[in-house]
């Protein structure tokens, strides 16, 4: 009996020896009230803010900023907008699949109680224990590894293809909110040059020198521009609701917000379709994204074939039985019918198959999208040079009438139709501005690459990136 109370001393010892530096759950609930608080709570001016746009390498020397450009909005949206949020924490745990790959193979322990009722003078009790250590045969933990590590990069590449998404919506409403406050702002200046010029015509009508139809004709115009400034203020409201979206924040704190669009005033003139196409294929993340995908499907194919030879496993054991100690060895492994294991072959490479021809059917579509993107641009930017050309005509046009009225050749009437044809000219130079900034976005989204200051004779970081090199969770540059 004392051998017997020694030996399960010795399986108890073993038992609490495993379960040392244990952890304990740590509840984590999830309080809708509590999240929708924290949201509600945000504002641009607080401190972790201003370190968050800092450590991305923003000016915050004047704290918050007279007025927020596109460039330190998209900083904001960087920094917590829920959709990059959750594919930073997707990242991480395709980081914390990597490492437990990486930690010791478990064992097995075995406890062996035996009792046997004719014993006789003996004790009836037998005591063992087994102690199992598995080894890996052909590699197969290094391997599954390896197919981790390209799924934590595809999912690290994953944080910037929603960090581009959220910066193209931001541009778009940014672009949105910019056109609707230079459209009200042009059609205020036409609607009252059409009143001035209705005023005059019904003047003359009074006295036999217009005919009802023309001011008929002027009500009506004066309709349709108060129309117009209705829709403006509603595409105002609009765009400034995306762009609060966009970056994260309610829309409550935009409202008193004043913005800097100058950003916008500049564009850039279009690139060769070369340049382009060239950036689209070394620049996008998704096709970056798909090699990763490719690479871990690469990954399952060796992992299969390494699967053919099973795993060993040593369990070494001591049972002690009548005041005599027995030692064994044994060995066991799960043996995969060969069939089943071409079966399981044969499925990795179709998978295999499935991402390559995914990375080509996108490698196909963005070839397509960069040359639409670029045509599309190219004759954006003519018509706004003619837009900003036809502006010109009609400053001069004015200009010329105006010294006419002065030196009395010209009358008031004249005049103001002048003012109000230069006023129509600024107007369709603001849609005409839409449509090109609405041409530079779908280029940028093209190439998955801020063009603000563009300088594609430079060649960006290769799609095919090497195993194990560090990714930038944004892969932006604004630079």
């Amino acid at each position: 009996m004392g051998r017997l109370a020694s030996g399960g001393i010795a399986i108890l010892w073993l038992v609490c020896a495993t379960g040392c530096g244990r952890e304990s759950y740590r509840p984590s609930p999830l309080e809708p009230e509590t999240t929708q608080r924290a949201y509600e709570a945000r504002t641009l001016d607080g401190a972790d803010l201003q370190e968050a746009l800092r450590a991305q390498g923003e000016d915050v020397t004047v704290w918050p900023p007279a007025a927020w450009s596109l460039p330190a909005l998209t900083a904001v949206a960087l920094h917590h907008h829920p959709e990059i949020v959750l594919a930073r924490a997707r990242a991480k745990v395709a980081g914390a699949e990597k490492a437990t790959s990486t930690t010791r193979v478990p064992y097995t322990l075995t406890g062996r109680p035996e009792y046997n009722g004719k014993s006789g003078d003996e004790t009836p009790w037998g005591l063992g224990v087994l102690v199992g250590f598995t080894i890996d045969v052909g590699g197969k933990r290094d391997i599954r590894t390896e197919q981790l590590a390209r799924l934590e990069e595809a999912a690290q590449l994953e944080i910037a293809v929603a960090s581009w998404r959220v910066r193209s919506r931001l541009r778009r409403h940014f672009v949105d909110l910019h056109v609707a406050m230079r459209t009200a702002e042009a059609i205020e200046a036409e609607q009252a040059e059409r009143l001035r010029l209705l005023a005059l015509m019904e003047k003359r009508a009074a006295v036999g020198y217009a005919s009802s139809s023309e001011t008929g004709v002027l009500r009506l115009r004066a309709a349709e521009g108060e129309l117009a400034l209705a829709r403006a203020a509603v595409r105002r409201d609009q765009a400034l609701a995306g762009v609060a979206e966009a970056i994260g924040v309610p829309l409550a704190v935009l409202e008193t917000v004043r913005f800097d669009f100058g950003i916008l005033d500049h564009p850039m003139a279009p690139p060769a379709f070369r340049d382009v196409r060239r950036v689209a294929l070394q620049n996008r993340i998704d096709l970056r994204r798909k090699l990763a995908d490719y690479a871990a499907a690469e990954a399952a194919v060796k992992l299969e074939v390494a699967r053919q030879y099973p795993d060993v496993t040593i369990l070494p054991g001591y049972f002690w039985d009548a005041d005599e100690s027995i030692w064994s060895i044994s060995f066991f492994g799960l043996l995969t019918p060969q069939a089943r294991a071409r079966a399981l072959i044969r499925e990795a490479e179709a998978r295999r198959e499935v991402e390559e021809k995914a990375f080509n059917a996108l490698q196909a579509a963005v070839i397509a999208e960069a040359a639409a993107a670029a045509s599309r641009y190219r004759h954006a930017f003519d018509a706004h040079r003619a837009a900003r050309h036809q502006i010109e005509v009609a400053r001069g046009s004015h200009d010329r009438v105006r010294q006419q009225f002065d030196r009395g050749h010209a009358d008031r009437v004249e005049l103001v139709q002048a003012k109000l044809e230069m006023a129509m000219a600024e107007r369709t130079a603001t849609i005409s501005m839409l449509e090109l900034q609405q041409g530079l976005s779908a280029l940028e989204d093209a190439l998955q690459r801020p063009l603000d200051n563009p300088d594609l004779a430079t060649t960006p970081a290769p799609a095919a990136a090497p195993a194990g090199a560090p990714i930038d969770p944004a892969l932006l540059d604004y630079d």
